[in-house]
């Protein structure tokens, strides 16, 4: 008995179109089932998602920068616009200056017009082995950043990063 016979058929009883039209619909209906009740990756990066707070040093600013902060709510990157956190407290304290009095010594001093602000943000960081990101933005402790909101844009450093829950170790 031949594999193919003289109609295109395997066997003699099953057309090679045949064939193919239900291959196709078996991987489509494989490509079905796997998508709705698969391995969901979005899922599972959400899950991997912990909440945290973000202290930021802003140094030395003027008290209209300080009002700005505490009446922003989102703060984003400012390079990319990626949302960092909300913004739940904002502390203030003088900032100190150096400057060279008439010995030729350098004196620090508190500042009259201006002050160091910790801001506290909220945020939903991924905490990997080497690294903790905010939606892609990397944090770590001493890190420059840059920040915006819709009444402030502001460079300061990373203060802390403190998970509420426990979240990264």
């Amino acid at each position: 008995m031949k594999l193919w016979d003289e109609k295109g058929r395997i066997f003699g009883k099953i057309s090679v179109v045949d064939l193919a039209i239900i291959f196709l619909f078996v991987l489509a209906l494989g490509w079905f089932l796997y998508s709705r009740f698969g391995v969901n990756l979005r899922r599972q990066i959400e899950e991997r998602t912990v909440p945290c707070e973000i202290t930021l040093l802003v140094p030395a600013v003027r008290r209209p920068t300080v009002e700005a902060i505490r009446k922003s709510q989102a703060m984003f990157e400012f390079k990319t616009n990626a949302y960092v956190g909300t913004v739940s407290s904002v502390r203030e304290e003088p900032a100190n200056v150096w400057f060279l009095n008439n010995d030729g010594r350098w004196v620090m001093t508190p500042a009259s017009d201006r002050s160091d602000v910790y801001v506290t943000l909220k945020a939903e960081a991924r905490v990997g082995e080497n690294v903790i990101t905010v939606n892609g933005v990397e944090v770590r402790v001493g890190q420059s950043v840059n920040l915006k909101s819709k009444w402030v844009a502001v460079s300061g450093f990373i203060y802390a990063v403190e998970f509420p829950e426990g979240g990264a170790q």
